[in-house]
């Protein structure tokens, strides 16, 4: 739906849209700006909107409430005046939105009610309610630090109202902006700064009409009347569930009573004040003052010619771009700093790490250009200190940040450590693309940066040194973000519109069943219900037979089981069939799913609370699960891990299966019931193990009463699959045993064929390999001298013949000897190529040479590659 048309279409049915008795009742009239033709309402006549860009930072520098609040106190004042109006005050959810398949983060406070909420197929837990919910956002990355009221993490004080069919309109667009006119009264901000402005929303298949409200240029909240859906012909109708969706930012709020030049301050309170006595970033009052006023326009997303507007506001200061530039720049970086590492405490306490994709793709470029600002500004940033001091200073709010601080601490440290690294490669790079005499493009920054992790400062500082200028994008962090929405569309496996969904009867334990054929597609078949479990949750489909014919293989489409079954064109509508699911097979897959689940406990014990499940599989023979986690796991870690989790299987929990609505279930358990992502449904299936693991899946773990019934539990590998990602791989009960005899095995088989018994095997293996190292060494030695004997022959030879090129083919040399020479005959000036009887070639071309090595290479029927002075390959035997 577009936007633009949206706002049209209801600026001229204003009066539905936007007439709101509880501001005519306030004595505000509807006036439209004179510079952005917007229309608002005040309680006084105004020719400008309160848009920063129409008027910018009025407030800085004014006493706009009773008396200037801390960040925290203002949610506390806020929260009073809510509860006290009828509203629930809830927790916030986590900032890693697990609930959620479209999502990586939170990014507002209505995702806490999406989507049974506001779809109304689930009531809310209280009605109406307000939240302080922290949101991640990454797209104003390159406005952080700068303008003031831009943060990559910020706490949106969320007031929401649902009204339904059972409610009717109890809470709509009256209550809704009398109950913000309420609050900020209660903040002590005098009315008469007030100015609501009149815009469209549109989002997630619904929109309407909403209500921005600004104090003196800074926008504090938004009100958003969730009013219709888009309908698949594009056209909207009103929604069953209407929802009163205000969400307001915590920092402007709080800034906006101090009337400071910026909010970093405040917000960020003892971190920052730790930063700036170890940095010594300090600016002049006076003139930070005058240069907050203007610097809200320095907004990469709205400003199409930055440099222009940066000229525009450095002329009223009285510098030049370059000096406001050396000026302020280090604080924009410091309060960036800031940010970031907040951001990054709360994400890892919630579990989501850096890495080089999925929402970690974003966190890592945020700490990137952390590590590049410190270096660039030598601010000497102690990481702990900060993230302890950001946890100490939102105890009252967040109390479980303090939980994580050790954490955030560990996984800076890690990923500093490959910036590092990855730096000191990464400059060869640079030097290189400077060396092609060409400007260094967009795209080379952004590759240097992706592959590299080179952030453009450093860039710019290696080009600077060898007197070239590299032209950074002020908006270069934005153009790099990734969008916070994640998750692949689903394929879809086969067309089963117009099918009802299969009952199921797997989770009854039944095994044998009789059933109706509804339809035969392709090579599936469809039954109106089934004992056969469908891939799922990472656990793989059940076999067995149906009418005595192979079932290969069952799989799930919007509730539609498909039988894969040999000879499907046999199977007709309306046929009787019997199934016989393969019993054994399924008890050992769920052996090992419930198994997963207590390694995944076990795991978090041992690791801590950021480990969260990124992926697994679990079959008859092995299962294994993905855990974030920041860096290997050791062996002592792992051997703690098994031993923790057969410590539980001896303690015979109970495990326990059941069905619980999705509010009750969360409020119960919490969110580590969604290990394995988001799971549809007013109705969650609960699998408990004892009082340590709560998990919403779907897996046939009624088969185990009990983790006694598990048996032995054995971790055979651990691997990294990629960044911020550990695979541990398992087997348990039968499946252990037969492993663990497997090794026994291979253990007396080694043993037997050394002639030693199985105590003595590493220490005489240990010897046999130090014996073989030396006797590498000295080979090594011999190499060398044979080396030079055989060079310095051909040399001779080739002398007398008047050549520069040696050609020594189908000769029994190593590959190692054989490179040894050509190295030495290059040395002297001579051109080579050297093949063995294996095929092995090798061809070096000193430079001046009248051919190349690669040339060389081809003329012996070498294929490989190389450059024009060295290339090897191998000669293909005809």
């Amino acid at each position: 739906m577009d936007k633009n048309a949206l706002r049209e279409s209801f600026k001229k049915d204003w009066e539905k849209h936007y007439k709101v008795a509880s501001l005519l009742e306030r004595g505000y009239s509807r006036q439209q700006c004179n510079k952005c033709s917007r229309f608002f309402w005040s309680v006084q006549a105004r020719e400008l909107c309160s848009d920063p860009s129409c008027i910018g930072y009025r407030f800085i520098g004014k006493k706009m409430a009773a008396k200037p609040l801390g960040y925290v106190e203002t949610w506390k004042k806020i929260e009073e005046y809510f509860k006290k109006t009828g509203h629930a005050s809830v927790e916030p959810y986590p900032t890693v939105a697990r609930w959620r398949d479209d999502l990586y983060f939170t990014i507002a406070s209505i995702n806490d009610f999406q989507p049974y909420v506001v779809s109304g197929e689930l009531e809310p837990q209280a009605n109406p309610v307000i939240v302080p919910q922290p949101c991640i956002r990454f797209s104003d990355i390159s406005n952080v630090g700068v303008t003031g009221r831009h943060y990559t993490n910020f706490v949106m004080v969320g007031q929401l109202a649902f009204n339904n069919k059972k409610t009717g309109d109890f809470y709509w667009k009256d209550e809704a902006i009398m109950h913000d006119l309420g609050y900020l009264k209660h903040l002590g901000i005098d009315e008469k700064h007030l100015v609501f402005l009149e815009d469209v929303w549109v989002g997630g298949g619904n929109y309407g009409p909403c209500i921005e409200y600004f104090a003196d240029g800074l926008e504090l909240g938004n009100c958003v009347f969730m009013q219709y859906e888009v309908l698949p012909d594009g056209k909207g109708r009103e929604l069953s569930t209407k929802v009163i969706d205000m969400g307001a930012g915590l920092e402007r709020l709080a800034w906006i009573t101090h009337g400071s030049p910026i909010s970093y301050d405040l917000v960020f309170g003892p971190a920052v004040e730790k930063m700036q006595k170890k940095s010594g970033i300090k600016v002049d009052d006076k003139l930070f003052l005058h240069y907050a006023k203007l610097s809200g326009s320095l907004n990469t997303d709205e400003v199409e010619d930055m440099g222009k507007e940066k000229s525009s506001i450095a002329s009223k200061l009285g510098l030049s771009v370059d000096e406001m530039d050396a000026t302020f720049s280090p604080l924009h970086a410091l309060y960036a700093c800031a940010d970031h590492l907040k951001t990054i405490l709360f994400t890892s306490t919630d579990g989501m790490l850096p890495s080089n994709s999925g929402g970690g793709y974003n966190l890592r470029m945020i700490l990137r250009r952390t590590f590049g600002f410190d270096e660039e500004y030598s601010m000497g940033i102690d990481y702990s200190q900060v993230l302890e001091a950001h946890a100490n200073h939102l105890k009252e709010l967040f109390p479980k940040l303090k939980e994580g601080v050790g954490t955030a601490g560990a996984i800076v440290e890690e990923e500093r450590k490959k910036y590092l690294a990855g730096k000191e490669k990464g400059k060869g790079k640079v030097a290189s693309l400077l060396s092609r005499g060409k400007p260094i493009s967009i795209e080379d920054l952004k590759k240097l940066y992706e592959s590299d992790g080179i952030p453009v400062e450093l860039v710019a500082e290696i080009a600077k040194e060898k007197g070239v200028k590299v032209g950074i994008p002020e908006n270069f962090y934005s153009l790099m973000k990734k969008e916070d929405e994640a998750g692949p569309a689903h394929e879809h496996k086969v067309d089963v519109e117009g099918h009802e969904k299969t009952k199921t009867l797997f989770y009854d334990g039944v095994e044998e069943f009789d059933a109706k054929v509804l339809a035969v597609k392709g090579k599936y078949v469809i039954l109106d219900s089934t004992a056969f479990y469908p891939e799922g949750g990472g656990q793989i489909f059940d076999i067995g037979t149906l009418n005595g014919h192979k079932v290969r293989n069952v799989q799930k489409e919007k509730g539609v089981i498909l039988h894969e079954v040999e000879k499907a064109d046999s199977f007709k509508s309306g046929l009787k069939v019997h199934g016989v699911v393969d019993s054994e097979r399924r008890k050992q897959i769920s052996r090992h799913h419930t198994s997963i689940h207590l390694i995944n406990a076990c795991t978090r014990e041992v690791l801590g609370g950021h480990i969260w499940q990124g992926g697994s599989y679990k079959d008859e023979k092995k299962a294994q699960i993905d855990l974030t986690h920041y860096k290997k796991i050791t062996d002592s870690e792992l051997e703690e891990i098994e031993k923790r989790a057969n410590n539980y299987v001896l303690s015979d929990l109970p495990i326990k299966t059941e069905v619980l609505g999705r509010m009750e279930a969360e409020g119960r358990y919490g969110f580590r019931l969604y290990q394995g992502g988001a799971v549809p449904g007013k109705e969650l299936r609960v699998v408990s193990i004892g009082s340590i693991d709560h998990q919403a899946c779907g897996g046939t773990h009624n088969y185990n009463r009990s983790t006694k019934e598990l048996g032995y539990i054995k971790i055979v590998k651990r691997e990294g699959v990629q960044d911020g990602l550990e695979r541990l791989v398992i087997k348990c009960g039968p499946a252990a045993v037969e492993y663990v005899q497997e090794r026994e095995r291979l253990l007396r088989d080694a043993a037997s064929s050394l002639l030693v018994p199985e105590t003595q095997l590493k220490d005489t293996t240990m010897r046999f390999f130090n014996e073989w190292k030396e006797r590498g060494k000295e080979i090594g030695k011999l190499q060398a001298i044979l080396a030079l004997q055989i060079s310095e022959n051909a040399i001779e030879h080739a002398k007398k013949d008047g050549k520069k090129l040696v050609e020594i083919l189908n000769a029994p040399y190593t590959q190692k000897l054989a490179e040894e020479i050509c190295a030495k005959l290059s040395a002297k000036g001579f051109s080579a190529a050297v093949s063995n009887a294996e095929g092995f070639i090798v061809a070096v071309a000193p430079e001046g040479s009248q051919t190349t090595a690669v040339e060389l290479l081809k003329k012996h029927g070498g294929k490989g590659g190389g450059s024009a002075m060295f290339a090897r390959g191998k000669v293909e035997k005809k």
